[in-house]
């Protein structure tokens, strides 16, 4: 889980990618691995981001603050205060976790809807912030969320194939799309 304002942890030990790191910058990146772990749990269980609108606001707002001093800790690159603010996050994960619990939240749906294509299976996901937990349970699924499908069809229905399924629908109402062939402009012409 991103939190906002906060980067993407990197391994600053590497020294390959990240050979000018100081001592306390790489004891900053790791006090905060084990965050980053317990974000990816909370983000399988409720969905990517999504924890902290199913507690209370007061509890939210502590997350928050949590969340601003442990990155002021990570941008003074002070590796104590960083390990403290780490550990703070943690237990307020753990409390919020313990609350949207307590409250009876609703996790993110894992709900999908599968479709094979020439082989592939796709899925279209009911809730594309569970994609964590779905990716998990069908890996060689191809996830793709309702506004992607949604957004494929605005662009197919501006698409001269798609007036022509329109005027075929108008006279065979049950017609259905079976394959569509797209001819590119830029191919070579064969000779």
């Amino acid at each position: 889980m991103k939190q906002p304002g906060r980067q993407k942890r990197v391994k600053k030990s590497d020294r390959i990618l990240w050979s000018q790191q100081s001592k306390d910058s790489i004891m900053c990146d790791y006090a905060i691995g084990p965050v980053d772990e317990a974000v990816r749990q909370m983000d399988r269980k409720w969905g990517v981001d999504r924890l902290v609108e199913l507690v209370g606001v007061e509890m939210a707002t502590k997350y928050g603050s949590a969340m601003a001093k442990l990155n002021a800790a990570i941008d003074a690159n002070d590796p104590e205060e960083c390990k403290l603010r780490a550990e703070v996050v943690i237990r307020g994960l753990a409390a919020m976790d313990a609350e949207a619990e307590r409250l009876g939240a609703q996790r993110a749906s894992v709900a999908v809807w599968e479709f094979e294509l020439d082989g592939q299976v796709y899925g279209v996901m009911q809730d594309g912030r569970a994609w964590p937990e779905i990716k998990a349970q069908r890996p060689d699924v191809e996830l793709l969320t309702m506004r992607e499908v949604l957004l494929a069809y605005q662009y197919w229905k501006q698409t001269k194939a798609a007036e022509f399924e329109r005027a075929v629908k108008d006279y065979f109402p049950a017609a259905e799309v079976s394959s569509v062939k797209v001819e590119r402009l830029d191919d070579p012409i064969p000779f």
